[in-house]
């Protein structure tokens, strides 16, 4: 294997200047040599791992001393004290009196390393809080409900206000609730009696942040242009833009859709025994776009469900365009193994992607496969907030320690011609069990 070549090959991968020539040599390479992928599997992981990161910047721990009234210079002062501040004392000169949040409801929550952990009663205000997994639903004394999802990191800055830095919300509020604001790395929301959504995530270099109006009414807020409003049906991804803020109608050639999870907080699935979770997933190729939208092989095992996630860390994998696709989980031992499970991807409700027939096959050694099963697997049909249904595939117990799919076919748009390129293979999740 020929390191020096190998690297710049996935450097060109990761940049998204990958020639069709340098593909098809990346995809020899990795096909011949088994160093070659333990290579590009190591590569991959750490170009998401910092994909996540960059999505993810540090929260300040400092409260600012005084209320902030105007929005555009202090409130940009203090998203930039996000990536500053990582190590200052908290100081709280004053607290709001009373009760600013409470935890109404919470489920499958799993709170972050050193982070306050409200699992019911009240939110602790101007401290930082974050959880990996889970929803959390709060409760304002005006009677708004904010629903969060992890992973997620949020502040309560003050009555009917709060700072969310990544992860995914849902906001309610009822008639005389109007006010009620969100602030982001890239822009503030203020609410006009309505119920919204944001995802709030980073294309690694800058703040992306997707919103849905789904009644009413709200009010988008930067430094770099004109407030604009969007009411109820109306979307947009805020991003930056050569230096300014910019709220675009689709992200990547895709209309923005979330979630509504104001009403009820969706259906926990458990994945006992489930042999893959956590486990490394490696893929000759994966689709990349600017602002967000990058589609790693390890989302297959991360547990998230649903085509959930924010820009930078969506929950799914997607082939590159256009094209089938495959890839391989390593359970990093021998197992024995009887039954695959997976759930499709619609690509967030663009219905243009998805695996629609498949070959499985299992190895011990990475070179030798042994076929397991194939399948079909239906399209992912369109509907707000239900959970996308888990395909299972059983075959005769067998051990091994690799397990690869091969897409053989895969859903697109039905109202695009045949050759458009936003078509490919994908899959948000994938299980492995004994039987």
């Amino acid at each position: 294997m020929k390191e020096d070549r190998l690297d710049l090959l996935l450097h060109a991968l990761f940049e998204e200047s990958l020639g069709t020539a340098e593909r098809e040599e990346l995809n020899a390479l990795l096909i011949e040599s088994p160093e070659a992928r333990v290579h590009y599997r190591h590569a991959a992981a750490l170009h998401a791992a910092l994909a996540r990161k960059a999505a993810a910047p540090t929260y300040f721990e400092a409260a600012p001393e005084k209320k902030i009234t105007r929005f555009p210079k202090p409130w940009l002062a203090a998203a930039a004290a996000v990536a500053l501040l990582g190590t200052a004392t908290a100081i709280f000169v004053t607290r709001p009196r009373g009760p600013v949040a409470n935890v109404l409801e919470a489920q499958g929550i799993a709170w972050a390393e050193g982070s306050p952990a409200p699992a019911k009663g009240r939110v602790p205000v101007s401290v930082p809080v974050e959880f990996r997994s889970g929803f959390i639903r709060l409760g304002f004394p005006s009677g708004a409900s904010v629903t969060l999802e992890g992973p997620c990191r949020f502040r309560l800055d003050e009555k009917e206000a709060l700072t969310v830095l990544h992860g995914r919300v849902s906001v309610h509020t009822p008639d005389g609730a109007e006010g009620f604001r969100v602030d982001t790395p890239g822009g503030r929301f203020v609410d006009l009696g309505t119920e919204f959504g944001l995802a709030v995530g980073s294309d690694g270099a800058a703040p992306v942040v997707l919103t849905e109006v789904f009644k009413g009414e709200v009010e988008v807020q930067t430094a770099s242009q004109d407030s604009k409003r969007l009411t109820i049906g109306q979307s947009g991804a805020l991003v930056r833009e050569s230096g300014q803020s910019k709220l675009l109608s689709y992200l990547d050639e895709s209309p923005v859709m979330l979630v509504n999870h104001t009403k009820e907080l969706p259906f926990s699935s458990t994945s006992e025994g489930n042999l893959a979770l956590g486990k490394p997933v490696f893929s000759p190729g994966y689709c990349t776009r600017p602002h967000g939208s990058v589609f790693p092989p390890d989302n297959l095992t991360d547990g998230r469900l649903n085509d959930s996630g924010v820009p930078g860390d969506w929950s799914f994998w997607l082939a590159p365009d256009s094209e089938d696709g495959e890839f391989t989980v390593d359970l990093l031992e021998p197992s024995k193994i009887g039954r695959l499970s997976m759930q499709n991807t619609n690509n967030r409700g663009n219905d243009d992607r998805g695996i629609r027939t498949f070959d499985a096959y299992g190895s011990i050694d990475n070179k030798t496969f042994f076929p397991l099963v194939k399948g079909e697997i239906p399209r992912v049909e369109k509907d707000d907030g239900a959970e996308f249904p888990f395909h299972d595939f059983s075959f005769d117990s067998v051990e091994a320690r690799y397990v690869k799919v091969v897409v053989t076919s895969h859903y697109r748009h039905l109202k695009r011609p045949a050759n458009h390129p936003c078509q490919g293979g994908g899959l948000n999740e994938i299980r492995i069990f004994a039987r």
